[in-house]
C-alpha cells in the first residue's frame, strides 16, 4: 500500500529537485506521468479535507466528478494516513516526513520547522508554486513561497471553500506558476458537527470539477488526496485515504 508520505518525492522527482525523506515516489505516478506528452506544465495537489476511502466509495453519486476523473484514464490509489488530525497530515504530505520529524503540530509550528516544505524546494531551485489556505497556515509561508492566498476562517464552509477555489483557479492562471497546493474543508467540517454528508459531498465535487477545469486549461496534472479518516462517530473508518491521479 502507499503512503501519503510518498507525494512529496513523487513531485520532487517529478520536477527535478532534491527532497530528503525514507520515502519513495510513487510508481505508479511515474507511469503515468511518463506515458503524457506534452509533459503536464502545472500540478495542482489539492487536499480534500477528511476525504477517507469509505467516504468515497459510499458518497459515489455525490462525488460523481471526481469518480469520473478517475474512470476517464486517471489513477486511483489508496494510501494509508499518518495523523488523525489536519496540520500534522498536511506537514507530511508537503515534507514526505512523519510528523515526529517535521514537527508541524499547529499553525505555528508552520513557522518555526526548520523542514522546507516541497514548495519552498521548488522556489529555491527558481520553480514558483503557490499555496491556497486557511490564514493561519498561510501566513508563515508568506515570502518564503511566491504565491500566497490566505483565506480567514468561517462559519459558513461553503462560502470559505468557494474563496479557496476561486483563488486556486486565479493562480492557476498564472503561467509561471508550477505547482499549487489547496485545501478544501467542507467535508470535515460537516462529520464533525453530524450534518448531512451528502451535501457536503456534492458541493466539494462542484468545486473539485471547476478545478479540474482550471488545470486541464494549462494542460496540467492534478493530484487529490484525503488527509485522514473523516470523524464519523457512527462505524469503524478504514484508516486510509485516495490519492487520485488526472490530467483532466
Amino acid at each position: 500500500m502507499n503512503s501519503l508520505l510518498q507525494i512529496a518525492p513523487t513531485l520532487a522527482e517529478y520536477f527535478n529537485v532534491r527532497l530528503s525523506s525514507p520515502a519513495h515516489p510513487v510508481e505508479q505516478i511515474r507511469k503515468f506521468v511518463r506515458a503524457r506528452y506534452p509533459i503536464p506544465s502545472v500540478v495542482l495537489l489539492l487536499v480534500v479535507d477528511s476525504l477517507d476511502n469509505p467516504l468515497y466509495s459510499d458518497f459515489a453519486d455525490d462525488l460523481r466528478g471526481v469518480h469520473e476523473l478517475v474512470e476517464q484514464e486517471g489513477l486511483l490509489l489508496e494510501c494509508e494516513t499518518v495523523s488523525n488530525h489536519t496540520t500534522p497530515a498536511i506537514g507530511s504530505i508537503l515534507t514526505g516526513l512523519e510528523p515526529e520529524a517535521h514537527g508541524i503540530f499547529t499553525d505555528n509550528d508552520v513557522g518555526k520547522s526548520k523542514i522546507k516544505s516541497i514548495l519552498e524546494i521548488l522556489e529555491d531551485a527558481g520553480k514558483k508554486t503557490a499555496m491556497v489556505i486557511e490564514t493561519g497556515g498561510a501566513k508563515p509561508l508568506i515570502d518564503r513561497i511566491s504565491y500566497v492566498f490566505a483565506v480567514d476562517d468561517r462559519e459558513d464552509i461553503i462560502e470559505y471553500d468557494e474563496l479557496i477555489k476561486a483563488h486556486t483557479i486565479a493562480v492557476l492562471q498564472k503561467r509561471d506558476v508550477k505547482l499549487v497546493f489547496s485545501h478544501l474543508r467542507a467535508i470535515d467540517r460537516f462529520a464533525h458537527r453530524g450534518l448531512d454528508l451528502r451535501v457536503a459531498a456534492k458541493v466539494t465535487d462542484g468545486n473539485i470539477k471547476e478545478l479540474a477545469n482550471a488545470v486541464r486549461e494549462r494542460d496540467g496534472l492534478l493530484l487529490i488526496c484525503g488527509d485522514h479518516e473523516a470523524h464519523i462517530k457512527a462505524g469503524k473508518r478504514a484508516g486510509t485515504v485516495p490519492l487520485i491521479v488526472s490530467c483532466p
